[in-house]
């Protein structure tokens, strides 16, 4: 619910996505060794070393592993207890020196890490060594079998992540179908930054007053572009699509930072894990990602918001994937995994953005199902003014619940891009209007405008720690009747999302 006014950022241009992509086992839905072909991994370390670990205790393996000008790393192991870990490199001779550090959850048997991702440390190196320290509450078994090194096929060297406005073609993927299409951004980790239709007819025109619209038709308007508008807002890296999660202020080890939240006043804001990088525009790191032609997979260490150039010690994790159905056409799924390694405390349950959406200003009307006969076809209602969602200006109508769980942001003729979100029914929603603002200064690209809406489903829970709590929301882009009605075929078929109900409750541990 955080809000800036900075300058805009660019769209990169699309990256070939043309190998097999690399996956995840955290995923319970994916087969293991899904993304086992993304490159091809050399062993550099084969040795094996086992340890029994206590609560707290730590232990440093010595391991030498020369990786040469290798970038990507892959652990191959098995551990019974969190571990929050450091690997050390150095420069061949030993003269430069830099550390990583990372964490590994129990139960899983593979962990894979782009190194130096900021580019900070440009030369050949060395794994010396890594300290491994175990955390969440109990002891257990890690074996660690083989390490091994490749070149990820990403060129994040070339990127200046000093520059957030400007986004490199390494640094943007797009999977695209034949309906629409998706894109994320490397420079802000991993964000949704693009969404649009494509062979569908809907333009982007400049009406006669100098706004902008989107939809199939115009009655007086100039066409900017025919075909592949965006839909998302990527002004700075609060807006996107992403995940974001709120959690202490006042745990004893934690010391918050502070944020200029409506503009005037500098306030004291919780950790807050943010996928796209905090409020100086610092990019989140990333940690792995993998991708096939129609689906992506990224790992992200977010930045916390109100703490510049301060990563947090949380993984996000994101699957991005263009499915077909065979009544209802494309749509987008997305699955979302968090874990927070810090150890504080985050008190009492807090409102949680599931995900944050920030959408473009021209689809302002928000469509949704607020009364008390969900899933019967009863009447859609409608938001043409919405206010902006936070401070004095926002009114009962920025809080609501949708009793079906979605949204969508529409244009006057009904089409516009659904957002659905299984098992959560309450939603903050509103728009940030200044038009005048954005026809003054020449931005003729709706990603780019200060102007924007944005809605976040929100369920009440507070973090865990050392679990992973995950959901899966779907994005279609059609007129809101046929959205709703394929919102209401995957409700029929049994869409959930059982974490976060277990999380609402207090139920995940």
């Amino acid at each position: 619910m955080k809000f800036k006014q900075v300058a805009g950022i660019a769209m990169g241009v699309c990256l070939s996505a043309c190998a097999f992509g690399c996956g995840d086992t955290t995923d319970p839905e994916t087969p293991k060794g899904e993304w086992d072909d993304f490159v091809e991994f050399s062993t550099v370390w084969n040795e094996g070393e086992s340890k029994t670990f206590a609560t707290g205790e730590s232990y440093t393996l010595k391991l030498n592993a020369d990786f040469s000008d290798k970038n990507y790393l892959k652990f191959d192991y098995s551990t019974t207890c969190y571990l929050d870990g450091v690997m050390s490199f150095t420069e061949k001779d030993g003269s430069k020196k830099y550390e990583e550090r990372f964490f590994l959850r129990k139960d899983e048997t593979c962990f894979r890490q782009i190194l130096d991702y900021y580019g900070n440390y440009k030369f050949d190196k060395v794994l010396t060594e890594i300290t491994l320290t175990c955390v969440g509450g109990s002891g257990g078994e890690f074996k660690l079998d083989t390490v091994s090194a490749a070149t990820h096929p990403i060129d994040f060297a070339s990127a200046d992540l000093t520059n957030p406005a400007l986004v490199e073609d390494s640094m943007q993927l797009y999977i695209t179908g034949n309906e629409c299409k998706l894109g994320m951004t490397l420079k802000s980790g991993g964000c949704i930054n693009y969404v649009s239709s494509i062979g569908n007819g809907v333009h982007l025109y400049e009406e006669p007053n100098g706004y902008l619209s989107v939809g199939h038709s115009s009655t007086s308007g100039t066409v900017l572009k025919e075909d592949d508008v965006n839909l998302i807002n990527a002004h700075d890296t609060g807006r996107f699509v992403q995940q974001s999660y709120y959690g202490t202020q006042k745990d004893p080890n934690y010391e918050c930072g502070t944020f200029l939240h409506d503009g005037v006043n500098e306030i004291e804001w919780a950790y807050n894990p943010v996928q796209g990088g905090d409020k100086s525009n610092t990019p989140s790191q990333i940690v792995d990602v993998c991708y096939t032609p129609t689906k992506i997979y990224v790992k992200t260490r977010p930045g916390d918001w109100a703490k510049p150039k301060a990563l947090t010690l949380f993984y996000m994790e994101n699957v991005y994937e263009i499915v077909e159905d065979e009544v209802y056409g494309e749509y987008i799924r997305v699955e979302n995994y968090g874990t927070d390694f810090s150890g504080y405390t985050h008190g009492t349950p807090r409102d949680q953005e599931l995900p944050a959406f920030y959408g473009a200003a021209a689809l302002p009307t928000l469509a949704t199902y607020k009364n008390t006969k969900p899933w019967t076809n009863d009447s859609i209602q409608y938001e043409k003014n919405l206010p902006f969602w936070s401070g004095a200006t926002a009114t009962n109508a920025t809080r609501f619940k949708a009793s079906e769980n979605w949204i969508a942001w529409i244009n006057e003729e009904n089409w516009g891009i659904g957002l659905y979100v299984p098992d959560v029914v309450n939603m903050l929603s509103g728009r940030m209007m200044v038009l005048d603002l954005d026809k003054t200064v020449g931005v003729k690209e709706p990603s780019l405008q200060n102007s924007t809406t944005y809605t976040a489903p929100l369920a009440q829970f507070s973090m865990p720690n050392y679990v992973t709590f995950s959901y899966t929301y779907y994005l279609k882009l059609d007129y809101v009747q046929s959205s709703r009605a394929f919102f209401t075929s995957l409700h029929d078929d049994g869409a959930e999302n059982p974490t976060l109900v277990k999380l609402v409750q207090g139920a995940l541990k």
